[in-house]
């Protein structure tokens, strides 16, 4: 089942009120949704490193994979003007193994 295009990738609750808008900018700070392969993620996150070639349908298909599997591990953050995506960030959520626990 496909996940809706302007569905957040988490719950935007988790973010802390303080950063949604930046107070005096154009910028809001909200989980990735797959309509941002329209708002340019793809070629914010080419500023950063090499992505290689890639169609909206891979970046849908990654998309999926990082709201079933890789939910509770990976928290993909855009800031966004309003009509693009300006900055981006990951959050990796790395499960340790605990001896004795």
């Amino acid at each position: 089942m496909a996940i809706p295009v302007d569905e957040p990738l988490f719950d935007a609750g988790l973010l802390p009120d303080v950063i949604h808008n930046i107070k005096g900018t154009p910028y809001r700070i909200r989980p990735l949704q797959r309509s941002d392969y329209d708002r340019k993620f793809l070629d914010c996150l080419a500023d950063l490193t090499w992505i290689g070639d890639y169609s909206e349908e891979d970046f849908d298909e990654r998309y999926q994979w990082l709201a079933t599997k890789g939910k509770d591990w990976y928290y993909c953050i855009v800031a966004d003007n309003g009509s693009e995506v300006v900055a981006t960030a990951t959050l990796i959520v790395e499960r340790k193994l605990l001896v004795g626990r």
